[in-house]
Formats: C-alpha cells, structure tokens, sequence
C-alpha cells in the first residue's frame, strides 16, 4: 500500500482502522509504522473526525444578510469581462491532503449559515 492509495481509503472507510478489512487493515497499519506522511493524514482524517462529531456551531443572527449583502454590493463593483485586466495575483497550488477537511468544514456550516436567508424566502410564500 501507498500513502495514495492510503488515503483513498480513509476517504471511503474512515480513520478508524478497527472498521477496515482485515487485509487492508493490515497493509495500513504497516504503512503508518514506515511512512510520516502517512501518519500525517491519519491524524488529519482523525482531527476532522474530532471536529464534525463536536457540538453544532450556530451562526450569528443576521449573517446570511450581511454576506447577501456584501455580494450584491461586490457585484455592482466589479468590473466588466470587457475591462482589461490589471496584474493578478499568482494561483498558488493547492496542498494535498488540505481540501478535503476543508470542504467537509464547509458542508457542515453550510446549512447553518444558509438556514437563516431560507426561511426568510419561504416565509413570503407560505
């Protein structure tokens, strides 16, 4: 096994190596006793696991509003597709193993932060 395939893993299977097969079990334990790197994801799959199973986190009152807001501003300010481009920052690449936290992050406040502006849309239809 590789840190690759190591890592597709605890993506499907999660963190806890108790709940794999045996054999890929194994395989993996193997690999977290020789690679660093490896350690390295398992202990950034089980902090994720840590943060997701704590207590809800709640939005402050009004946030879904002021981001709203904040967009339609940045909207009417932008410029056009036709205006020339001034120097932009270079993209920086992406580090592995630092999107997939990320976005699990961002599923979970989603709901929080979008909840607020959704009932204020149904509420007119209802």
């Amino acid at each position: 096994m590789d840190v690759t395939m190591f890592e597709d893993l605890i993506d499907r299977l999660g963190e806890d190596l108790s709940r794999w097969p045996d054999d890929q079990r194994r395989a993996a334990e193997e690999l977290l006793a020789s690679s660093s790197a490896a350690r390295a994801l398992h202990e950034e799959a089980r902090a994720v696991r840590k943060a997701l199973a704590g207590p809800p986190i709640s939005a402050p009152a009004g946030l879904a509003d002021r981001i709203v807001a904040a967009a339609r501003i940045s909207a009417k300010s932008a410029p056009s597709h036709n205006d020339e481009k001034t120097a932009e920052e270079p993209v920086r690449p992406v580090q592995p193993g630092k999107v997939l936290p990320v976005l699990l992050l961002a599923l979970c406040l989603l709901p929080s932060l979008a909840a607020p502006a959704l009932l204020d849309l149904t509420r007119g239809c209802i």
